[in-house]
């Protein structure tokens, strides 16, 4: 006999009531209401037995599949329920836990150019952990200097990160452009990646005029006479770019996230993600993410990724879920030092210990937006900008912009060891400043009575006074000294 799961209902229908009509050879005549009636009872039965194992088997899939299609927002199981066998909690999603990691990449591809391959102009990582609903992004610059694996898997050979995507499509390689992408990042971070994203400057810029501009805080002034958005021969779109909140449309935002003239290509990456920002802000204040299903339709020819149209609705639920105050952008910069590869080429070199303490300060960090410490910088030495300096180096790092604050310390604390005062209870971010600047875990004090007038700031959860011993010099270098050993094109 088959087994009943096995059985569409009508014949499960038919196959019980023959197993349970059919008499034994020496069964005796059933009397005839209370036959009929155990019959009943125990097709009844019968039945809740198989509409149980229906529904257990429909819960087991449900918590499975819950965050794949709604992460952050999945069934949160009871405690008692999650012993069952199959049954998944709700604390971990498909992507093996509470972090989903996207690798997004802008390709430098021109409308005249149609579907050629070509390389990535701009790539970075943004990574969400579902749970918090917080976010980081990392940066990777274009001219990093990086193993890229081979085709057949067996070993890898060096080139800039930007030509993994060209390489990808034009040799074949198994998954095309986007898989050698995720597979170079994920052996060059050391991290998993879940999802790609690629878009080229048309539909960059198509997205940007579809929510109608974005406007972008210009830190400083900008300026390239000889930039073009088709590269063309004497095709050339002057760009200038004032300090202040600059409003742009498709055009100008893809001019001030690509500008390399007279700048670096660190540089670009913090414009970039400027720019990302703004988007965030424009999308969030036009509250077009419950709408994200129709406007996807309508753009998703912009757009390549492996995200699936089911997933667009509960991703853009999550990214709603996520203020832009809650989000840290970071970059390998830091962590590169220029280099001329023996062939001649300018590229960048990074080392792998620098590499490691910027994606642990973007994966494992998360900790310290969850505290939200405003942390005063204090110059305890009276070298002239060293506090600002300070400020920059724990930016890299992942601590936000918005929670540092620099100010001269007293006299008397001038010529000192460094030290960490916390006066909230906010221990991981104090522990982590030490930790970043190189202190003994002996330098992190709570307030006393006495260091309530060390503050100049009545919000500051935490002061830094900056003394002798922090060389920001020796720190950088650590983080970015390479290995050139074997640097071979």
């Amino acid at each position: 006999m088959r087994p009943l799961a096995s059985l569409t209902p009508t014949v499960a229908w038919d196959t019980l009531t023959a197993v349970f009509e059919q008499p034994s050879q020496n069964q005796e005549p059933a009397r005839p209401r209370g036959g009929h009636l155990g019959k009943r009872v125990l097709i009844a039965a019968a039945f809740a037995l198989l509409a149980a194992g229906a529904f257990y088997g429909s819960f087991v899939i449900a918590t499975r599949v819950d965050e794949i299609f709604a992460p952050g927002h999945g069934i949160q199981v009871p405690s008692v329920l999650s012993k069952l066998p199959g049954v998944q909690s709700g604390e971990d999603n498909s992507a093996g836990g509470s972090r989903i990691n996207v690798l997004v990449m802008g390709l430098d591809r021109r409308p005249r150019e149609g579907q050629a391959p070509a390389r990535t102009d701009t790539m970075f990582v943004l990574t969400i952990d579902t749970h918090t609903k917080t976010a980081g992004m990392l940066g990777i610059p274009r001219d990093l200097w990086v193993e890229i694996p081979t085709k057949d898997g067996n070993g890898y050979f060096q080139e800039r990160v930007n030509a993994a995507f060209v390489l990808g499509e034009v040799n074949d390689y198994d998954g095309g452009g986007p898989a050698l992408s995720i597979a170079t990042t994920e052996h060059l971070l050391g991290i998993k990646i879940d999802h790609y994203v690629v878009i080229d400057f048309q539909g960059f810029k198509e997205i940007i005029d579809a929510l109608g501009g974005v406007d972008v805080d210009v830190p400083s002034y900008l300026r390239d006479d000889l930039y073009s958005d088709t590269e063309l021969p004497g095709d050339y779109l002057p760009q200038e770019f004032e300090p202040g909140v600059q409003h742009m449309d498709g055009t100008r935002a893809l001019a001030y996230a690509r500008i390399r003239r007279g700048t670096s290509d660190l540089d670009r990456i913090q414009r970039q993600q400027r720019v990302i920002f703004a988007v965030m802000d424009k999308a969030l204040s036009l509250n077009v993410l419950p709408n994200a299903l129709s406007l996807w339709k309508k753009y998703k020819n912009t757009i390549d990724t492996d995200i699936s149209d089911l997933q667009v609705p509960g991703y853009a639920t999550l990214a709603a879920d996520i203020p832009p105050e809650r989000i840290i952008a970071l970059s390998l910069g830091p962590a590169t030092v220029p280099w001329t590869t023996p062939a001649g080429a300018s590229v960048l070199l990074a080392a792998p210990e620098g590499i490691q303490q910027i994606v642990e300060a973007l994966f494992s960090d998360q900790q310290i937006l969850e505290e939200g410490a405003m942390v005063e910088v204090q110059n305890g030495t009276g070298e002239p900008g060293l506090a600002s300096s300070v400020v920059d180096y724990l930016v890299n790092l992942g601590l936000p912009r918005s929670s540092l604050v620099t100010s001269n310390a007293s006299e008397q604390d001038l010529g000192q060891p460094s030290v960490i005062i916390d006066y909230t209870d906010k221990r991981y971010t104090a522990g982590k400043l030490a930790e970043w600047l190189g202190l003994p875990s002996g330098s992190v004090r709570s307030a006393g009575a006495d260091d309530a007038a060390l503050k100049t700031n009545d919000q500051a959860d935490i002061v830094l006074i900056v003394g002798t011993d922090v060389n920001l010099d020796r720190l950088t270098a650590a983080a970015a000294e390479p290995d050139t050993s074997g640097q071979t094109p």
